[in-house]
């Protein structure tokens, strides 16, 4: 059953959500220079909306990326704004704005103006614009690019609420980072250019100040020497506790998706179809909260994503692990 995104969005406090959309018939189009230029556009958007990328892994047909939603600040001057809008419109287009509100100032319209930039921060700290601003710029760039028309991804995208909580945060991030390591591109995650840990082994601030964020959990920050070593050995301790021995992954890596098949066992749905992940505390207060508009014949209100150990996680829907 779909739930409504707005079911899971709250402006009350800071979210997280773990984001993923695969291309139209999942076809292979990422590239290096496909990946290079989404990446771009994924941090201007970034700095537009206020939206943090904690972690990210691009691949051969879909992405997958860890966003960090903040409250809205109090007010954002229409300077400000208009600052930020730099960095997603081009120079051209941001003097046909200026034109446009010379224009509306000068007949007497200051409704206008600030109706212009009202629309403006209504972009800003939201989940579905920040992922649908970047959508639609890396579509309409790959159809110039390509020179065809039409939808470029498959449905909406899917968004996994994740729970603030470092357990929960880091499994996640995990799962996202070491995506090329099941497919067998790579045999360490910091090989893999095209995601967070890469590009922030490679000397990528903006990929190091969110894995600095989730690696020092609610501690002071870390310096990025050390969350480099906790953040790694994260990743590279394939087997949690209660998950049992791991499986070596293989296959080609082809395009980014696993050809073998014999996938990890660190391959979990529920990161990206369990709706809500997190301790059993936390999905079942969102149950209780959004009742009114979630299913109401449930028998259970949490699932468990792993079945052993103490710092389990659960989530809101039952998906069987794929292994």
């Amino acid at each position: 059953m779909r739930v409504a995104r707005r079911v899971l969005v709250m402006k009350n406090g800071v979210q997280y959500f773990h984001v993923v959309s695969r291309v139209v018939d999942r076809r292979l189009i990422f590239g290096d220079m496909e990946r290079e230029v989404f990446r771009r556009i994924m941090r201007q958007m970034e700095t537009f909306s206020g939206v943090v990328v904690m972690a990210y892994s691009l691949m051969g047909n879909h992405f997958h990326i860890l966003l960090k939603v903040p409250v809205p600040p109090g007010a954002l001057s229409d300077q400000e704004v208009w600052e930020r809008m730099k960095h997603i419109y081009s120079e051209e287009r941001m003097s046909e704005f200026e034109e446009l509100l010379e224009m509306a100032r000068g007949e007497g319209h200051e409704d206008r103006v600030e109706e212009f930039f009202k629309r403006m921060r209504g972009r800003m700290y939201d989940l579905s614009s920040y992922v649908k601003g970047l959508k639609q710029r890396f579509s309409l760039w790959y159809n110039i690019e390509n020179g065809r028309k039409g939808t470029l991804w498959e449905e909406r995208f899917r968004s996994v609420l994740v729970e603030g909580a470092e357990n929960a945060l880091m499994r996640v991030a995990k799962y996202i980072d070491l995506n090329a390591v099941r497919a067998g591109i790579v045999n360490d995650a910091s090989e893999y250019r095209w995601s967070s840990f890469g590009e922030a082994v490679d000397g990528g601030n903006r990929a190091r100040r969110g894995l600095i964020e989730l690696a020092s959990g609610r501690g002071a920050l870390m310096d990025w020497r050390k969350a480099e070593e906790h953040y790694g050995w994260v990743l590279r301790n394939r087997v949690d506790r209660d998950q049992g021995q791991a499986r070596r992954p293989r296959g080609d890596g082809a395009g980014g998706e696993r050809t073998g098949p014999s996938p990890s066992i660190d391959r979990i749905r529920s990161y990206t179809e369990g709706l809500v992940i997190g301790s059993r505390e936390f999905v079942e207060e969102f149950y209780w909260k959004q009742r009114r508009s979630l299913c109401w014949d449930r028998r259970m209100i949490s699932h468990p994503v792993q079945e052993n150990g103490s710092d389990r996680l659960y989530s809101y829907r039952q998906v069987p692990t794929v292994l």
